[in-house]
């Protein structure tokens, strides 16, 4: 028998916590060319960052820290808080902000579509970033599909 002090660690693991992956695949971006809309910019589009969901299992930390080193300094997020933690990344836009990522949150539930006012208003502070020569990315919950 082991004395009281001398429980091991795992002996308090929880089935919530998930192991440290090791190894993980970088988060892919697509980059959109602007050019047809007169933007010599490139806007950056990838699924949702540290999704945790059915087979796929990215890591919030190690995919903020590979967006920061690709310089990107703004993110658009669509994802409402509930699907933030449905997808188990609760605190993803708290992480962006300790990374120095300026996130422009617009939260609309999926399969649903932002009203004129907010779609004028995303498009504004789209507009800006680029112009501003910002590094800029969008994410929604699903990867994106882009025919250019």
């Amino acid at each position: 028998m082991k004395p009281p002090g001398s429980l091991q660690t795992s002996e308090f693991d929880s089935s919530d916590e998930e192991p440290i992956e090791d190894e993980q695949t970088p988060i892919q971006i697509s980059w959109l060319p602007l050019s047809r809309v007169n933007c010599s910019q490139f806007l950056g589009l990838c699924a949702l960052p540290g999704c945790k969901f059915k087979d796929i299992r990215r890591n919030s930390q190690k995919d903020t820290e590979e967006l920061k080193s690709y310089g990107i300094q703004d993110i658009f997020v669509f994802c409402t808080r509930g699907e933030l933690s449905k997808y188990r990344v609760p605190n993803l836009l708290t992480l962006y902000q300790q990374y120095g990522i300026i996130t422009h949150h617009y939260p609309i539930p999926d399969g649903g579509t932002p009203d004129i006012a907010s779609c004028c208003e995303i498009m504004e502070e789209l507009a800006i970033c680029l112009k501003n020569n910002r590094k800029t990315l969008i994410h929604s919950r699903l990867s994106p599909i882009i025919s250019v």
